[in-house]
């Protein structure tokens, strides 16, 4: 049987996500967890380096970000322990969740865009509910998923989840909610839950409709009368596939 982590190098991506995904609650059986942990890691890695570039190219054009001390923040020494320290209380987290958390770790990419990038705004007048919400992507740290969970765990009994994100409002600086994400006994890949627009969309999907929009994923909401911004193409460009 060829590997599932030859295949997605060779470029099935979506065929072996699907496959991987499939195995649902149950999770991947021993033999290939391997194999299953060899696909997470390339696909954070590529989702990294994607960050990265994106980041780079905000950072080129002037993009003022709301949290500069916070816009990229690889995993340190202390978020692998935070990560130990959550999943001995919990159990075994998410193959892709905990994927993203040692590889990709922090990222925030709320700020304000000013002409460039319309309805990107964070310190700018307060938005009408009916305008675009671009949902600049946000990922936590292993540091912030254990802090959210001793803070506000889940109820005995329940499925557990975590609080993974500001929702879309909040990350245009509108009170909101959060996005949170499913954690120990889901699918490797877990769904991202309260997710505008994408109900039951997963970690690894949501990543790619992410870099699909150069990190504003909102903008796929645009009304197709208006020209997507240029930047938004300057962004997502020549990012790697995952």
């Amino acid at each position: 049987m060829t590997s599932w982590a030859y295949r997605y190098r060779s470029g099935e991506h979506f065929a072996v996500w699907n496959e991987i995904r499939a195995l649902g609650s149950s999770g991947v059986p021993q033999p290939r967890l391997q194999d299953a942990e060899n696909v997470a890691y390339e696909t954070m890695s590529r989702v990294a380096a994607n960050v990265d570039m994106i980041v780079q190219r905000l950072g080129d054009v002037g993009y003022r970000f709301a949290s500069p001390e916070h816009v990229r923040r690889q995993p340190a020494t202390e978020d692998v322990a935070a990560l130990e320290r959550l999943e001995a209380a919990t159990g075994p987290l998410p193959l892709a969740l905990r994927s993203c958390l040692l590889i990709v770790g922090q990222v925030n990419l709320c700020g304000d865009g000013g002409p460039s990038l319309p309805h990107v705004s964070y310190h700018g007048n307060p938005h009408e509910e009916s305008d675009l919400l671009p949902d600049p992507l946000v990922l936590p740290s292993a540091r912030f998923l254990l802090d959210a969970w001793e803070e506000w765990p889940s109820d005995p009994g329940t499925d557990l989840s975590f609080i993974f994100a500001p929702d879309e409002l909040h990350k245009a600086n509108i009170s909101g909610a959060t996005h949170d994400i499913e954690g120990p006994g889901s699918s490797p890949d877990p769904q991202l839950l309260f997710v505008e627009r994408r109900k039951g969309i997963t970690l690894v999907d949501y990543l790619r409709v992410s870099m699909a929009w150069g990190g504003f994923p909102g903008y796929d909401a645009l009304p197709a009368d208006l020209h997507i911004p240029s930047l938004i193409e300057d962004l997502r460009r020549d990012l790697l596939l995952f």
